[in-house]
């Protein structure tokens, strides 16, 4: 019987129940043969779902090896892109072609950004306005550069190397 669901054979299982003689209790051949089906039907069901665990479990292990994967390689660009910098900063080049395809520039201090120290508390007009214990790093970082001394707090220079 092509075609026929799990659900179908369990419905022609409880069919040929309902056949039964109520007397002797003899099951007739319908109960065997729909029995056999739903046998056969639900040993496949079986079947699919042992394989469709195979299946999520190999993929999730191979997503999480690209993951990673990813992650490392994120890793060593980071690392190559400090490289380079540091070196295009010790040689004063700020700029380098590859063949006029692509181009790495070198912008030294180009980029600012407040380091806050761990558990330094801050005056309220340093902090954010709606919850006064969050602080503003925008706030803290033009009183810094308006002259005003914040302990615990330095704005940081950092180059930043585009390659495009």
């Amino acid at each position: 019987m092509t075609g026929v669901t799990l659900f179908d054979a369990a419905q022609a299982v409880r069919e040929a129940l309902a056949t039964v003689d109520p007397e002797t209790g003899e099951l007739n051949d319908a109960y065997t043969s729909s029995r056999d089906l739903f046998a056969s039907k639900g040993g496949a069901c079986v079947a699919y779902a042992l394989e469709e665990t195979a299946l999520i479990d190999a993929s999730e292990k191979m997503l999480a090896a690209m993951h990673k994967q990813v992650a490392t390689r994120k890793a060593r660009l980071e690392r190559f892109r400090a490289y380079m910098s540091d070196c295009m900063r010790n040689a004063g080049i700020s700029k380098v072609s590859a063949d006029g395809l692509a181009t790495a520039t070198l912008y030294i201090d180009r980029d600012e950004s407040v380091e806050i120290e761990d558990g330094v508390e801050f005056p309220p007009e340093l902090c954010l306005d709606p919850r006064p214990p969050g602080l503003s790093k925008a706030k803290i970082k033009a009183a810094i550069l308006a002259g005003e001394p914040v302990a615990g707090a330095r704005i940081v220079r950092r180059d930043r190397l585009t390659i495009k």
